[in-house]
């Protein structure tokens, strides 16, 4: 089961050669009466999980998730892929993705950038949080990317001075994961780690490498 593509993959049906042999036949049926009986046990499983996932939604997903449109025919299948998908759905949109696209995106963006680590809350969990909203902001098509300035930047700092299509791309992704990184930073409580960010900007005029102490 693929999550992100949003679709079951089913094991691969054996082949059976041109002029095959008394032996390669014989494979080749024992291949394919393997396939056939993992397959129905995998619908079999989707279809016990479907239960299960649905037995762990709280009342106010459970209510959410009925009153869906394909609830109906969703319950009759067990279909597992699709109340993925609404779960998914209210998770990060509350339900509204395919009528509110753009301010659904506009409210994810400030969520992100108003975050702030609360008092007591421990800066694993609010990394842990931090990366949830980066998902949500994702999910709805929000993806921060780097100019090649910003990707050169990255290079030159670590002496390549003509890089590959390949080197380039790679420190564009880097030079986003800095970039965050140097939200979070922003974000985190100040009174806790002030001083490290007074470190890093006092660091900025000197040019060092930020990338190592985000």
């Amino acid at each position: 089961m693929c999550l992100e593509a949003e679709e079951l993959l089913l094991p691969e049906e054996p082949i059976l050669p041109d002029n095959p042999t008394p032996h390669q036949h014989k494979m080749w049926d024992l291949r394919a009466t393997a396939a056939i009986k993992n397959e129905e046990t995998m619908k079999q499983n989707m279809r016990a999980l479907y239960t299960v996932v649905y037995s762990l939604c709280d009342a106010t997903m459970e209510d959410k998730v009925k009153a869906h449109k394909i609830f109906k025919e969703m319950k009759c299948t067990r279909d597992m892929l699709k109340l993925l998908q609404i779960i998914k759905q209210y998770m990060y949109t509350n339900g509204s993705e395919e009528h509110h696209t753009i301010h659904n995106q506009v409210m994810s963006t400030i969520s992100l950038f108003q975050m702030r680590q609360e008092k007591g809350q421990s800066i694993q969990s609010f990394r842990d949080q931090f990366t949830a909203m980066r998902q949500v902001c994702k999910q709805l098509g929000l993806t921060i990317r780097q100019s090649e300035q910003g990707a050169r930047a990255v290079l030159k700092a670590e002496g390549v001075t003509d890089p590959t299509a390949e080197q380039l791309n790679n420190a564009k992704e880097k030079a986003v994961e800095e970039f965050f990184a140097i939200l979070f930073i922003y974000l985190v409580d100040s009174q806790k780690y002030g001083k490290a960010i007074e470190d890093m900007e006092n660091e900025m005029p000197q040019k060092k490498d930020l990338s190592r102490k985000t």
